[in-house]
């Protein structure tokens, strides 16, 4: 048996064991979910939301960043935020995927192959109307994995979110060397 005076210190470790826990998970959380007043003011341009169906939302727009520029689209269901793509041209395509998990790693963007931002756009399009399904039962919230996207109203959707992401690399000219 433990000496008792072993025992507080030991809770007291504990406690804070969890309460590590506790915040780490708030914290991600709170990163992934849909939060219209918390939005970096400036980074996204020309922001249009395409609403698909109940709890279900894309978000299309343009930004420039220090690590690249183009067209992107943010995939939100039940307030989550489960794909960002950002079509960056050349080698700096990429997107992130959003689990609802804390990642084990440090790296959070998946690199895109495609040689420039347009074929990225055809990418992210692809990616969303074939494998939305695919990504959404690996979310660790079960709204989001019991989530059924109706055929016809999600591929609807993509068309238009990709014309209009094809319509920024065309026309915003700040995007004219990514295309």
């Amino acid at each position: 048996m433990l000496p008792l005076m072993k025992l507080p210190a030991m809770l007291s470790a504990l406690r804070a064991q969890i309460k590590r826990q506790l915040l780490r998970r708030w914290c991600y959380d709170a990163s992934v979910r849909f939060n219209p007043d918390g939005l970096e003011a400036g980074i996204r341009r020309d922001v249009e939301w395409i609403h698909v169906q109940p709890d279900v939302d894309l978000e299309v727009y343009w930004k420039i960043l220090p690590i690249g520029k183009g067209a992107a689209i943010s995939f939100y269901a039940f307030g989550f935020q489960i794909l960002k793509f950002d079509c960056f041209g050349a080698t700096d395509g990429h997107f992130h995927l959003f689990l609802g998990w804390p990642s084990p790693t440090s790296e959070d963007r998946i690199w895109l192959p495609e040689p420039n931002a347009t074929a990225q756009v055809e990418r992210a399009i692809f990616e969303l109307r074939r494998n939305a399904p695919y990504y959404l039962q690996r979310h660790a919230d079960e709204r989001v994995r019991r989530l059924h996207l109706e055929p016809a109203t999600w591929s609807t959707a993509c068309t238009q979110a990709g014309d209009k992401m094809l319509h920024f690399l065309c026309s915003v000219p700040e995007l004219a060397d990514v295309k």
